[in-house]
């Protein structure tokens, strides 16, 4: 498990509880989104979510639990995700509690779906805080996720990114042969070969490729800097 410690940081009692992540619960639904602290002041600050927080996306995203939540942020090129291969990291996750008459309108506006992965769900649309759901903050402290495992999710399931046993194609990198991952072309240079887990974290990190926040990546108008958490 990649949580060290989970602790409230601005709690409001949220009442639902999800018995059933597989099917979207008539019961009640509780969803996670894991953000930087610098992040999470601003989406507290505007009170709501919408699809544009997200990247180039046409609904909001909800994971079932907090370890979800944050294994989705880490395929997001901000610097907190791409330093939290190797590094003890402190996310501020928000709790969406949406009530039985909430999740019953989603269901009939078919507004709300269960994500492909069944380990969440997407909320089409906008959600006020306290209007449209029940919030709750929690801090969160993990572990290094280790530098494969950011890979995975940052080149793998972010950008589906091919990968393959052999050695890095960067000139002069020492590392053994193991895992490798092609880029997608944006990646510029990189486009074409297969490199490590340590030099993909390296080239986000040294050269710049990734930012503070997400909002200073929506700015920059690069889809591939977005958080992608589902």
């Amino acid at each position: 498990a990649i949580l060290a410690q989970v602790s409230s940081w601005q709690h409001r009692r949220c009442e639902a509880r999800v018995t059933d992540f597989g099917h979207i619960p008539m019961a009640g639904l509780v969803g996670f989104i894991a953000f930087s602290e610098q992040d999470a002041r601003k989406i507290e600050e505007l009170g709501f979510l919408a699809p544009q927080h997200f990247g180039l996306r046409r609904h909001v995203p909800l994971r079932a639990t907090v370890e979800d939540a944050i294994h989705s942020a880490l395929r997001g090129k901000t610097r907190q995700g791409v330093l939290a291969a190797t590094e003890v990291t402190e996310w501020l996750v928000l709790e969406v509690s949406l009530s039985p008459a909430q999740v019953g309108t989603h269901f009939l506006q078919e507004t709300i779906l269960t994500s492909p992965d069944r380990k969440g769900w997407r909320v089409h649309g906008t959600i006020k805080f306290h209007e449209d759901a029940s919030i709750a903050w929690h801090t969160c402290s993990t572990h290094p996720v280790g530098l494969e495992a950011w890979a995975a999710q940052a080149m793998g399931k972010a950008y589906g990114a091919s990968r393959q046993m052999g050695a890095c194609c960067r000139a002069g990198c020492e590392t053994p042969e193991g895992w490798t991952w092609a880029s997608p072309s944006a990646a510029g240079g990189y486009g074409t070969k297969y490199y490590c887990a340590p030099c993909w974290n390296e080239y986000y990190l040294e050269e710049g490729r990734c930012q503070d926040s997400i909002f200073d990546e929506a700015v920059e108008g690069d889809s591939t800097f977005h958080q992608y958490v589902d």
